[in-house]
């Protein structure tokens, strides 16, 4: 009995040294962050800026791998289907993460148990923006204008079942205004449609609307954040102004497959967070109008969990869908 509960304990042991040597020599080769957009937006700066800094901090190459196509389901899939071995990443954001299952009626993944939070990496703050002719200069005013005038007013959006277009409509289903949606081919046109006065509103990325704002074509409402922006202590809050629970911002997470290893995530969490919290990161996202903004992967997947329970309720009573 002795030699087996010795023999036992010498095979745990060298389990544990197995999985401790894997993940001490990790990255043993390049590692490939897929991107499900293509280059030049808020995931792949953030994936590119990572990759960089990674690159020098692992001793191997990253790389960025612009996945495009199907709604994010093409990167997506790919990375649910690969070895969970840490050497292929997943840089994605809301509408992969969040959405997609609540908008498609088929989605060839499951974002829940497919992928493994790892840390958020930057957060883009939205505004609630209004045409500078708009008759309301504050959040409260807005409702105040919407609930009197119900169906009046419109709003405009990157597209159906885009952040732009549910976070509107989750300030409908929190106050009971009624505004209507117009959607546009992205963001760019949104904006310039809201500082035409071709739709009264918009929810739009803060970092996006300061040229309109320079020039006097748009005012901004509010922030759809929890806290004021640190660079715009001035804006207040929606929820400040009246708008209860609505906060969501254009972020972009770090995510590995489901089934990699404690050690290896962990590694992968511990380097990311060092150089997420060095001035260098700060100021090359800031430059880009974003915030950074790591957390506990703890935190992460919680802040998911309830997004994604949020979203489910907003898109099914505001009847948004893709198919």
């Amino acid at each position: 009995m002795n030699n087996k509960k010795a023999l036992v304990g010498a095979l745990g042991a060298i389990a544990l040294a197995t999985t401790s040597l894997a993940a001490h020599a990790w990255p043993d080769r390049t590692v490939t962050i897929i991107v499900p957009y293509a280059p030049g937006g808020i995931a792949d700066i953030a994936a590119r800026t990572v990759a960089e800094a990674m690159s020098g901090t692992w001793g191997q190459e990253v790389i960025v791998d612009n996945r495009t196509g199907g709604a994010g389901f093409v990167a997506a899939t790919a990375v649910a289907r690969a070895a969970p071995d840490g050497h292929t990443l997943f840089v994605a954001d809301m509408g992969v993460n969040v959405i997609n299952p609540y908008l498609f009626d088929d989605t060839p993944y499951d974002p829940a148990t497919d992928f493994r939070p790892i840390t958020m990496i930057s957060d883009t703050p939205l505004v609630l923006a209004a045409y500078r002719g708009a008759p309301f200069d504050t959040t409260e005013e807005y409702l105040a204008y919407a609930e009197a005038n119900p169906g009046e007013l419109s709003f405009a959006s990157a597209g159906i079942g885009s952040l732009n277009h549910i976070v509107p409509e989750w300030i409908n289903y929190e106050t009971g205004i009624d505004t209507v949606h117009i959607p546009y081919r992205g963001g760019a046109p949104a904006a310039t449609a809201v500082a035409s006065g071709e739709a009264q509103v918009g929810v739009l990325a803060l970092s996006s609307v300061g040229p309109f704002v320079d020039s006097g074509d748009i005012k901004v409402l509010g922030v759809a954040r929890q806290e004021r922006v640190e660079s715009h202590p001035e804006l207040p809050t929606l929820i400040e102004g009246g708008v209860p629970n609505v906060a969501a911002g254009q972020w972009a997470g770090l995510f590995a497959p489901s089934g990699v290893s404690d050690e290896i995530a962990d590694k992968i969490y511990q380097d990311m967070v060092a150089f997420l919290e060095t001035d260098e990161a700060r100021n090359t996202f800031a430059e880009r109008g974003a915030i950074v903004s790591p957390m506990s992967s703890e935190e992460f997947g919680q802040m998911l969990d309830d997004l994604r329970e949020q979203f489910s309720i907003i898109i099914e009573a505001a009847e948004i869908s893709a198919d």
